[in-house]
Formats: C-alpha cells, sequence, structure tokens
C-alpha cells in the first residue's frame, strides 16, 4: 500500500470519530493536498481503501509471528486484525452500523473482505487453495464475521469476548472440517 494509501484510510479514521459513515463525503476525505489521487472515486473505495490498510498493518504485524498449529496460527492473526481495529473503534463500528442496513454495498464489497481473507489465511500458514482450499476460505469468512459481530458487542479491554468467540469458532470448524472429510472418503469409497 502505498503512504498516499495509508493517508487516506487515516484521515477516513479520524473524520468518522465525529460524523457518521452516512453523513460523511468524498470531499471530506480528499482535501485539498490528495485529490489529485486516481484511486478513490466512490465511499466503496474508501472502504476497500480501509480493508487494505488494515491488511497492510495486518502483514507489519505478523512478520515476527511463530509458526505453531494451524487453528492457534489462525487465531493469533485474526486477533491481531482485532487489535487493529480497536485502534479505530468507534469508527469501524460506524461503518459496520452504516453498511448492516445497506445488503447492496455489503455484496459490492464482498470481493474485498474475500481478499482480506485469502491475506489472513495466507499469513497464518493455511492453506485456501484449490476446491477445498475454497470451502476453507469461505469457512474463514464466516468465521470472522461471528467473531466481528461478538467483537462490535465486546466492551472488554481485553477482547476478552471476542477472544472467546473466536476459539469457540474455530474449534467448531475444526469439528465440521472433519466432518466434512469423512463425508467425502465415505462417498469416494462407496461409489
Amino acid at each position: 500500500m502505498i503512504d498516499l494509501e495509508k493517508k487516506i484510510a487515516q484521515i477516513t479514521l479520524k473524520k468518522l470519530v465525529n460524523k457518521s459513515w452516512n453523513k460523511l463525503s468524498l470531499n471530506d476525505v480528499l482535501v485539498k493536498n490528495i485529490k489529485k489521487q486516481k484511486y478513490i472515486k466512490t465511499k466503496n473505495d474508501l472502504l476497500k481503501n480501509l480493508n487494505r490498510y488494515v491488511d497492510s498493518i495486518l502483514i507489519e504485524k505478523t512478520k515476527y509471528l511463530e509458526n505453531s498449529s494451524t487453528k492457534d496460527m489462525l487465531f493469533e492473526v485474526v486477533m491481531m486484525r482485532f487489535d487493529i481495529l480497536q485502534q479505530n473503534r468507534l469508527s469501524f463500528i460506524k461503518i459496520y452500523d452504516a453498511l448492516k442496513k445497506s445488503p447492496k454495498n455489503i455484496l459490492k464489497l464482498f470481493p474485498s473482505f474475500l481478499e482480506s481473507m485469502i491475506v489472513t489465511a495466507e499469513l497464518a500458514n493455511f492453506n485456501v487453495n484449490g476446491l477445498k482450499g475454497s470451502l476453507r476460505l469461505k469457512g474463514l469468512f464466516i468465521i470472522y464475521l461471528l467473531t466481528f459481530h461478538t467483537w462490535v458487542g465486546d466492551n472488554t479491554l481485553s477482547l476478552e469476548k471476542t477472544m472467546n468467540a473466536l476459539d469457540k469458532n474455530l474449534d467448531q470448524a475444526e469439528k465440521f472440517g472433519k466432518y466434512l472429510n469423512w463425508l467425502i472418503l465415505f462417498h469416494i469409497k462407496h461409489l
């Protein structure tokens, strides 16, 4: 992510402290010294830029993450993502509140969200290649959404509720994955 895009993301988050997402305009964010940029044309572009901004911080934060089990790696990387969101909690919750009233905009952002899940998976050494990987990626996205919903209501300083929800969601996904593997093997044996 280039410095200009980072600056735009930072300005967006700062402006959202005092404005709702619906009242925020492109002109509020694209102040005179950055109006000439070519990347941001709509408010959805602002959201995609914020997603890339969080991804870029996450990439930096995970550089020194030690390898461990898949579940532990996913837990660490996803919690790092929530720690990043937590630094601008009010702004991200304002965006969430506006988007949940506009499913059409959520659908437009779906590819951007999936890109972030791919980044998350890669940083956690979680294979999302091939057909099985595609299912894993969608599962990771569901885990993230369920945990995000908990994060929105988590007012603990340590994000204890979010951590517990993520751990529970990862456990359930692991059980489902084992069951799915068993079903596939059973089906193959009986062809």
